[in-house]
């Protein structure tokens, strides 16, 4: 934190003393967390080795510095997550700040259109989070409105470059970019966001995986995507929502991979709470994957942070407060045979179908809400698949959230969580992979100005 106090006071030094050449305006926002988490179980096998209690903090803050309503730039600071006792958590230890953030942010002379160049914050149009593209990326993007109705946004992200600046003496074609259209439509009661990516991987990024195979397998892939996202509300109360996506993609020669995923969400506001009713399609392997005799079925993608599906706050994402993974995602991470299915299950499509009720803010005391939350979620991949969610395999979970809005800009929240996956044994010889159910309680403060 001081690390955090001393960069501030420098911003704002040297914003003062430069302020007879230009004006600018500094605005600071931001979020400040301190949670304790108990969750028991969350490998769903009864003999966890993972601590069940942590105690965490986390800060962000964005600075804006604003030379006009044309030109900004804008930097975002992250101190934690800290373990209470561990790395910057620990007694007299001072914890490292990264930086989440660093872009510029200007009006085309004359236009409408805004550039945004640096690492800036970008996720593909979605309901419950992208399955293909979501977080903060070195990007080069331009928001054009055309009119009142319609605009597009289009832009170059460069996602991996790992030989630069490692002193390789051969020059490796190991590049991923990816380009990005989307095309949003506002008209009276519904909004469309239809969009459009592609993305180039250069033969040589996986040559760590291919260490000693001679040739490597993996060549330069062409990866395809595309999706629509959209919202009507002309029947308001009633609101429908959903989410349409494909991507195609071809690793090696003996390798490609296609799918695609569904989503559809409807919610009914009241004055005392809003019932919503949500479900999810993502397609699944067949018979022949596991055997290498078939191409994958499961949709690809190309990084989300694991926030590809995320309208629960246990199996598919971590709570409001982080601290862990979702929890099904991290078991099918663990019992993954490869790193591509590893990869997929924990950023993108597990293949599985799920339907979810959830009840959210119920209020019967002034400034006191809650979320109560069911899932119930089956594989889509074939029994076969033995290190996948299968079609054989469920998983339920029941969430139950609560939030006290202390002050204006400061809640309390305690989040509430059951989980149980059931996990077929007759093609696993008998063995129960999953046997005890997994608890969540989590008590926390948030900050945010």
């Amino acid at each position: 934190m001081k690390k955090l106090v001393v960069l501030a006071v420098m911003a704002a030094f040297i914003l003062g003393t430069a302020g007879f050449a230009s004006a600018i305006e500094l605005k600071a926002s931001g979020q400040w967390r301190v949670h304790f988490n108990y969750l028991s179980n969350q490998e769903f096998d009864g003999d966890s080795e993972t601590d069940s209690f942590r105690a965490m903090h986390r800060a962000r803050v964005a600075f804006e510095f604003i030379a006009s309503e044309n030109l900004k730039g804008v930097m975002q600071l992250q101190a934690g997550n800290y373990t209470w006792g561990a790395g910057g958590g620990a007694i007299n230890q001072t914890g490292d700040i990264s930086v989440r953030q660093l872009f510029l942010n200007f009006k085309v002379p004359g236009t409408d259109a805004t550039i945004l160049a640096g690492k800036l914050p970008f996720s593909l149009p979605s309901t419950y989070g992208s399955h293909i593209l979501a977080g903060n990326h070195s990007a080069l993007a331009a928001s054009i409105p055309f009119n009142d109705m319609i605009g597009l946004t289009a832009g170059w992200a460069r996602a991996h470059d790992p030989s630069q600046n490692t002193g390789a003496l051969t020059k490796l074609d190991d590049e991923v970019d990816v380009f990005f259209a989307v095309l949003p439509i506002k008209m009276d009661g519904v909004q469309l966001n239809p969009f459009g990516v592609y993305a180039r991987w250069g033969k040589d990024f996986l040559n760590d995986t291919f260490a000693g195979v001679e040739p490597n397998p993996f060549k330069n892939a062409n990866q395809y995507f595309a999706g629509l996202n959209f919202t009507v509300d002309m029947l308001d109360p009633i609101v429908f929502m959903g989410d349409f996506n494909y991507g195609t993609v071809d690793l090696t020669d003996d390798f490609k991979a296609s799918g695609f995923m569904v989503n559809l969400a409807a919610q009914y506001k009241m004055d005392m709470f809003t019932p919503e009713l949500f479900w999810i399609y993502e397609s699944g392997e067949d018979s022949g994957y596991i055997a290498g005799t078939s191409d994958s079925k499961r949709m690809p993608t190309i990084h989300t942070d694991g926030t590809s599906w995320a309208p629960t706050a246990m199996g598919f994402v971590g709570g409001s407060f982080g601290g862990s993974d979702g929890l099904l995602r991290s078991f099918l991470s663990d019992i993954a045979l490869t790193p591509y299915d590893d990869y997929l299950v924990s950023q993108g499509a597990i293949g599985m179908w799920a339907l979810g009720l959830k009840l959210g803010d119920i209020q019967f005391i002034d400034r006191l809400t809650h979320d109560l939350i069911f899932v119930y979620a089956q594989g889509t991949n074939d029994k076969a698949n033995v290190d996948l969610f299968t079609d054989d395999d469920k998983y339920y979970e029941v969430s139950f959230d609560h939030t006290y809005q202390i002050y204006e800009n400061l809640s309390a929240v305690l989040e509430l969580g059951w989980a149980k996956l059931d996990m077929d044994t007759d093609n696993r010889g008998g063995v129960d992979f999953a046997p005890d159910n997994a608890w969540k309680a989590v008590f926390g403060f948030h900050y945010r100005f």
